[in-house]
Formats: structure tokens, sequence, C-alpha cells
């Protein structure tokens, strides 16, 4: 007995059943004896082989082989494409069928293909030389790692049977050595198509020929009757507990594309515009806007409705004081329709300036961000030192009470620590007054909130251990004032 073991690299099969439009999603399982056969002339032709050694090999393959199985589970990706000859820009929706096998691509489970037939020391060494030389099966994303194996291989899970009422069953394109015989010895025809007469021929006959030529099916070829031993897929379906996330995403990114990007200082109106659009796609996907968006009717939670951050981290930006990134933060996490209303939300519509265009670049926890494999998000970063981004302004007045000083902006900055961190900072610095702060707008355009003098200031904090962001303190703090930014090492 010989055998072929198949090992899918990418943990998937792309291949479409014999007879099946492309869009009707059925993937083909397992491998057609046909599909093996034709891969293998492939890799003959690539190596410059001979055809005649190759020929008589593969006639010995075209018996009927027999299956053993990895465990797999059958799946679809689809992809709407866009019509660009069409006025209204109409999509075409296009099916990616697949089988997903067990060990998916970190450790794929082997499928082996088994033919009762003895082949001689040549013979064999030629199967290696063509089995290392095939990279794919199927469709070019299926990348293979083809093993000649010999001997017993044991129970098999698939096999030809014309007669078993089995229930579970898969029609393969197999090759037909009769009808190649009966090929040789027809009379050649005055017209119409070359018939191919030869094993050879039939392998390398080309689908555009079987298209051009009208053919309904491969000449030399016909459909074999397998049946399973157990049902060739598992169930894909899991419950929806099991689908629910072990933890809810409390950070959203966003990236910011338009004419001219708006000035940092604008960060608090822009905050108040974000949330106002959030709002409005949280009404189209759940009916209302959800509480952890609006933050009515929780405002003494410990803060865990959202923030709405404006930041400039862009090279370049930075410098200049222009907005290039949206962050939204909810320390409470955000639930399924939270994330749908998220990803709904495409521009922000200009109000006395341009439009800026959203792109969701990141949905996660705050620690996902500014590692290794992210750009640095000073906002998002894990650091024992914090410096601002947008001034704090305070949500008391400082007061002399019986000669003593109370709520100064220190004190204030400090409690603000406590209740949003749970931590307070072991230093906090006023930085020298610089009038750019004031040029922060400090006045929402609607609601209200605590607010005391009309101030602005540049804040330093320094913990005795690394605090994760974000951090942002202050009146305004839930539309982008008081935010503090990580100082790097």
């Amino acid at each position: 007995m010989i055998g072929i073991e198949i090992r899918f690299l990418a943990g998937r099969y792309h291949g479409n059943a014999w007879h099946h439009d492309h869009n009707e999603g059925v993937p083909e399982w397992p491998p057609s004896p046909w599909r093996v056969l034709r891969a293998l002339v492939a890799a003959g032709c690539s190596e410059g082989l001979p055809s005649a050694p190759i020929e008589a090999l593969l006639r010995k393959l075209s018996a009927l082989p027999t299956y053993k199985l990895p465990a797999a589970v059958e799946a679809h990706t689809r992809h709407y494409v866009p019509d660009t000859g069409d006025a209204n820009h109409k999509r075409a929706k296009l099916f990616d069928s697949f089988v997903a096998v067990d060990g998916g691509a970190s450790n794929p489970a082997a499928l082996t293909m088994s033919w009762r037939v003895d082949l001689d020391g040549e013979e064999t060494e030629l199967l290696r030389r063509l089995c290392r030389r095939v990279p794919y099966l199927g469709r070019a994303e299926s990348w293979v790692e083809l093993a000649v194996v010999t001997g017993d291989a044991g129970i098999q899970d698939c096999w030809p049977d014309e007669e078993s009422l089995a229930h579970q069953t898969a029609n393969l394109l197999t090759i037909d050595v009769d009808r190649i015989e009966s090929l040789m010895s027809a009379p050649l025809a005055p017209k119409g198509p070359v018939v191919p007469r030869q094993l050879w021929e039939v392998l390398t006959f080309t689908g555009q020929r079987f298209r051009s030529e009208g053919w309904s099916d491969v000449p030399g070829t016909r459909l074999a009757r397998y049946v399973f031993r157990d049902a060739p897929f598992r169930r894909a379906v899991v419950s929806a507990s099991a689908r629910r996330p072990s933890q809810l995403p409390t950070v959203a990114r966003f990236a910011i594309r338009s004419a001219v990007l708006p000035p940092l200082r604008e960060a608090l109106g822009l905050g108040e515009r974000l949330r106002a659009a959030v709002m409005s796609q949280s009404k189209a996907v759940s009916g209302d806007a959800r509480p952890v968006f609006s933050g009515h009717g929780d405002p003494s939670r410990g803060h865990l409705h959202a923030m709405y951050l404006a930041s400039s981290e862009g090279e370049g930006n930075e410098s200049r004081g222009l907005v290039d990134h949206f962050t939204v933060v909810a320390r409470g996490g955000f639930e399924a329709d939270d994330v749908i209303a998220l990803q709904k939300l495409r521009r922000l519509w200009g109000k006395g300036g341009h439009d800026l265009e959203l792109i969701l670049i990141g949905l996660g926890q705050a620690g996902d961000f500014g590692g290794a494999l992210q750009p640095f998000a000073p906002v998002l970063a894990r650091s024992a030192e914090w410096t601002t981004v947008t001034p704090f302004v305070p949500t008391r007045h400082p007061k002399t009470v019986r000669g003593i000083q109370v709520d100064t902006v220190v004190d204030q900055l400090r409690r603000a620590c406590v209740q949003f961190l749970g931590e307070a900072p072991t230093q906090i610095s006023i930085l020298p007054d610089r009038t750019p702060w004031q040029r922060f707008r400090r006045h929402r355009y609607e609601g209200g909130g605590s607010k005391g003098p009309d101030r602005a200031y540049g804040v330093r904090l320094r913990f005795d251990r690394p605090i994760q962001g974000p951090i942002a303190l202050g009146y305004g703090a839930h539309f982008g004032l008081g935010l503090f930014g990580a100082v790097r090492a």
C-alpha cells in the first residue's frame, strides 16, 4: 500500500466541489483524486521531467484511493465587490468556501490518501520528488506539504462505494481508465474538438479547452461516489455564551482624515460633536442611545460611561497642535450593540469647519495599544510619569477656610486621581504658566458640569508605579479636557 500525506499549512483547504458554482459555497472534501493527480503532473512539468515515467506512475495511482481524514469544519467568508461599471455602484456578493482542518495553521492535522498498489523503488522515489514540488492544492492560498507514506494506513474514514445507503456521501472526480481506453480506440473525428486519447492528455486538459469546446465533463473522468464512516464535518456553531468575549473591549481608536485637521485647542468642542455622532449611531442600532455613550442616569458609578478624547500623535501634527486621533474609552466596557454603533461611525460633520472622516483602527483594551505591534499612543500607554496634553480646568473654586487654603488645584488633582485611578500621585507639579493653555476652549456648547475658575493649567504627575492610561481629570474630562500623555523614559 502506498499513500500521500497532505498537510494544509494555513489550516485551510480551498477547493470548489465539482458541478457546483463558486457562489454556492460548497467546498470539496476530501480533495478529489483528479485534483491531486493534476498537481503531481504540474510538479513534473515544473521539474522538467519526461512525461513517460510520470504517466506510468499515475496510471497505477488512477485506481480509487481511500482516505484517512482529520477533524474539520465547513466554513466560508463573504466579500462584497463593487461594480465600477454600474452607476449605482451595485455590489456583487462572492463566497469563498473552504474547509478548516483541526490544529489550524499552528499544527495542521494530516489527511492521507492511500492506494492498494505496489510501486518499485524508482517509482516511489519519483513520487517523493513530485510531492516535494507541489506548493498548493486547489486554490493558490491552500498551501500544502505532501509526503509519501507506506504500509497499512489503519482505519479509513472515507472510501468508494456505489451501493451503500450511507447518509454521508461525496462525489469526487476521478480518472476513468475504461473511458480513456475507449477514447484511444475511437476513430479520429474529421471536425470538432481534438479528443484526448492518453492519460497524460486527460490530466493536462485545461479549463480553457473545457469552456471553449463546450464539454459537459472532462473527457476520461467520472464522478465516483464516496461514503464516510462518520460525519465529515464537525458543527462549527458554538453557544452564545462561548462566543461572548471574556473581557469586553473598553477602547475604540479612530484615525482622522480631512482636508484640514482641526486644532487641538478645540478638543472640548470636538469631544461634544463626537459624542453626538456616536449617540446617533447608537440610536439607529438600539432604538435609543445607550447609557454607556450618553452617561444619563449613570453619573455616580465611578465614571464608567464613555470619554471622548481628541489627541495629536502623528509625526509633525503634535508640534503643530493638530488633532489626528480620537479615542472613545468606557471603563465599563462596550457591549455588542455598542461595538456595532462604533463600527458604523464613519464621519464627523463639520460645524463651521471641515468634515472629518473617521477610520476605526483598533478596538480592545488600553494595554493593546502603544506596544511593539502598534504605534506609540501616549494617552493609552503605561507610565509612572504623565504630563498635560490638554489643560486641566478645576471643577471647584479654591478658597481659604479659617486661614487654611482648601480645594487648591493640587488638592483637586490629587482627589481626582484617587477617584478616577484609585491611587494618589506622589508628586504633582503645576507647570509654568503658558499662554497656549489659555487658548484652549473651556466652555461646552451644550450641557453643564461643575466648573471652578475659568483658568487652564499645565500639570505633571508622578506615581510610585506605572499607571495604565488614559488619564483625564477635571472639568470636561469626558470630552477631552484634562487629558494626560505618558512621558517616555
